[in-house]
């Protein structure tokens, strides 16, 4: 929505943002007991944003929602969360919730607390990255960890090796929760757990058997392996009665996202992925990028293995470039299904130079984009977003390779398409199309506002 603006804002302007915020509550069905915001006072409300204040969310120059920025410990609640009934549904809660994760740098975590007689509510937080650790009726805590963590994992030894130095740091009552495809090594991982924690046995798929213990050789906990793959849901886990064991454990979940979440507040969460780029020149290898998420207060001194690396690129909302993979157009057709090809980006260059437009939705500089639909073609689908965005035409058009992105809140893993065009002049080129302007760059300098991600491809690009 253009004319959005985020502001940060303090106590003197409480009476504001209580304006702004108490409609929404006030439209939600009738709750017992009503919520706080409904008896709140511009003074309640000032004394809650005096710690780290709150930011307020304007339209055209009109409040129309916001939020108090709480911080306990290194978790930043947002609280008195609202916008106003009569713009909702227009990405102002989205650009919000972008505000407080670049306002909670340093914290380990974002946190909100919803109603269970909200399940809507609820389900917005939900596709907004944050997991549930714990409900206290009639509350449900969600929280969004802020912190990512990669690593490039060439063969099943690197990743047994991964697997013990995390048990070095796993204990009783730990929650390891591991998602990938059929065959992407998250038993092999689980492997790598059970060596360093000296357990009893040959860890394997429990697939048949959904759960298998194993019992530590030492003093030190007994590992429970699951296999949730088979299960409809966190009813038919809390059917194994793990909750016995549980403290008593270290407790591996494959396939355990959206499912194992509730078993504990706090938990690692591993995602396992097919890297694309090319490790060494070793035949035969077939890499992995593992990204790790440590949710909850257990975590928060995490000693991250020193094997990890940074992405690529980040934008601050942890949208991250995991790889880049130069290749031919042809292999997009033998890209693994489980991590889908939904988008396509342009390169226009012109005399060294390259084109960006102004996103009106993210109010970012970016390049010209193209989200496309089932079994369209990648080329002609930024083709005609490039004509549409600036009304001009990109010319010749050539095929560059593959990115992976992790995107921040949903922390889903997708594909993109890369291609690049030398492209005529600035003559005759006019913004359209959810754009508002557009730029002449030139990469050897910073261009404020460039999306950090669309900063590095095109730097790959001219480096290939």
């Amino acid at each position: 929505m253009t004319g959005v603006e985020i502001h940060a804002v303090g106590p003197d302007r409480a009476e504001e943002l209580l304006a702004a915020v108490r409609p929404a509550f006030a439209a939600r069905p009738p709750l017992d007991p009503p919520a706080a915001t409904l008896t709140e006072t511009a003074e309640s409300m000032a004394t809650l944003l005096g710690p780290r204040g709150g930011l307020l969310a304007t339209l055209d120059g009109r409040a129309v929602g916001g939020l108090v920025l709480d911080p306990v410990g290194t978790t930043m609640y947002l609280r008195r969360f609202g916008v106003l009934p009569d713009v909702q549904g227009h990405g102002i809660a989205a650009r919000l919730i972008e505000a407080a994760v670049a306002a909670s740098e340093g914290f380990d975590d974002l946190t909100v607390v919803a109603r269970l007689e909200l399940p809507e509510t609820v389900a917005f937080w939900e596709r907004r990255g944050f997991r549930e650790v714990r409900r206290n009726e009639p509350n449900v805590e969600l929280r969004r960890p802020l912190n990512t963590f990669l690593f490039d994992v060439p063969d099943a030894d690197s990743m047994r090796t991964l697997g013990r130095a995390l048990a070095d740091q796993l204990r009783a009552g730990d929650l390891v929760v591991l998602t990938g495809e059929l065959g992407a090594g998250k038993t092999t991982l689980t492997q790598g757990i059970g060596e360093g924690l000296g357990v009893r046995g040959d860890v394997t798929s429990p697939t048949f058997v959904i759960a298998r213990v194993h019992p530590s050789l030492a003093d030190g906990p007994a590992l429970v392996h699951v296999d949730a793959y088979r299960l409809g849901g966190i009813d038919e886990l809390d059917d194994l009665d793990l909750d016995a064991s549980l403290d008593d454990s270290v407790t591996v979940v494959e396939w355990g996202e959206g499912i194992a979440e509730g078993l504990a507040e706090s938990r690692l969460e591993l995602r396992i992925i097919r890297a694309l780029a090319h490790v060494g020149d070793a035949p035969g290898l077939d890499p992995r990028r593992v990204l790790m998420m440590p949710v909850g207060p257990r975590w928060y001194e995490l000693e991250v293995p020193d094997t990890q690396r940074p992405p690529l690129a980040e934008k601050p909302d942890e949208t991250l470039l995991v790889d880049f993979w130069p290749c031919a157009e042809r292999d997009l057709h033998d890209l693994d299904r489980e991590v889908p090809l939904t988008m396509s980006m342009l390169v226009p260059e012109h005399e060294d130079r390259v084109l960006l437009v102004h996103n009106t939705r993210t109010a970012e500089w970016e390049l010209p984009l193209a989200r496309l639909a089932p079994d369209a073609s990648p080329r002609a689908a930024v083709v005609e977003q490039y004509r549409r965005a600036t009304g001009g035409e990109p010319g010749q058009v050539d095929f560059c390779g593959v990115a992976t992105i992790q995107y921040g809140h949903e922390r889903v893993i997708k594909r993109v398409a890369i291609y690049r065009a030398v492209v005529p002049g600035p003559d005759g080129l006019r913004p359209g199309a959810d754009v508002d302007g557009l730029a002449w760059w030139d990469p050897v300098e910073d261009h404020a506002g460039l999306s950090a991600i669309d900063a590095h491809v095109v730097r790959v690009l001219r480096s290939v």
